[in-house]
C-alpha cells in the first residue's frame, strides 16, 4: 500500500529535520562560526599597557612541526586598538584537527616571548631565557570533526593580563610576540591529549 499524501508530506519534513538535529547536537555554540555576523562589541579593544612597544600574535610553530600534536593552531590574529589606548585583542583563530577522532573540548596555551628570540626558539626550542610568560585558558567545549578545521574565539586570551607582570607604572617597552598553541584536547571517545611541558 502506497503512503497517503499526508504521510508523504510528514516523511519529507522528517527527512529535512532529522539531519539538521543530528548536526546541531554534534556542534557547540561558537560566535566565530559566523564571522560576518559578529556583533560590534566583539571588536571593542580593551585598554592595554602604554609605552613604546610592539606586539604580534602568531600560531605556535613548534607544535605545528611536531607530528604528535593532534590539534594545532592554523591561524591567529589580533585587533590593535587606537594609539591612545594601545590595546590589543585576539580575534577569531583557526584550529586544525590532525587526528582521526572528533574533538569535543580543548584548552589553548599561550607563550609570551621577545620577537627577537623567535629564531632562537625555532632552532633550540623554548628555554627559561626565551619564555617571558606562559599559561593556558580554561577548557572550552568545541566540536571539531576528524581531519577538519574550525574557527574559535581566541579573545579569552588577554594580552593586557599576560603582559601586566612586565609593565612598570602601566607602561611596557619592547618588541613582543604572543604565541598561541593547544594545551589539552578531549575527544569524543573519552581519550585526552596533553601537550608536553613547555620547559624542561
Amino acid at each position: 500500500m502506497s503512503p497517503t499524501p499526508d504521510l508523504r508530506r510528514l516523511l519529507s519534513i522528517l527527512t529535512v529535520i532529522l539531519p539538521a538535529l543530528s548536526n546541531a547536537s554534534g556542534q557547540s555554540f561558537n560566535p566565530c562560526d559566523k564571522p560576518n555576523e559578529l556583533p560590534p562589541s566583539f571588536f571593542e579593544v580593551p585598554v592595554g599597557p602604554q609605552g613604546n612597544r610592539k606586539a604580534y600574535v602568531s600560531p605556535d610553530l613548534q607544535q605545528d612541526k611536531d607530528s604528535t600534536v593532534t590539534v594545532v593552531v592554523a591561524g591567529a590574529g589580533a585587533i590593535q586598538g587606537p594609539a591612545e589606548r594601545r590595546g590589543m585583542m585576539l580575534g577569531c583563530g583557526v584550529l586544525r584537527n590532525r587526528s582521526g577522532r572528533t574533538v569535543i573540548a580543548l584548552q589553548l596555551r599561550w607563550i609570551l616571548i621577545r620577537n627577537e628570540d623567535r629564531s632562537v626558539i625555532a632552532e633550540k626550542g623554548y628555554t627559561p631565557e626565551t619564555v617571558l610568560q606562559e599559561g593556558h585558558t580554561p577548557e572550552v567545549q568545541l566540536t571539531i570533526r576528524s581531519s577538519n578545521f574550525r574557527r574559535m574565539d581566541f579573545s579569552i586570551i588577554s594580552f593586557a593580563a599576560i603582559s601586566e607582570p612586565l609593565t612598570k607604572d602601566g607602561t611596557l617597552s619592547g618588541d613582543y610576540c604572543l604565541l598561541v598553541g593547544v594545551n589539552q584536547v578531549r575527544f569524543a571517545d573519552g581519550s585526552v591529549w596533553n601537550a608536553w611541558p613547555l620547559l624542561p
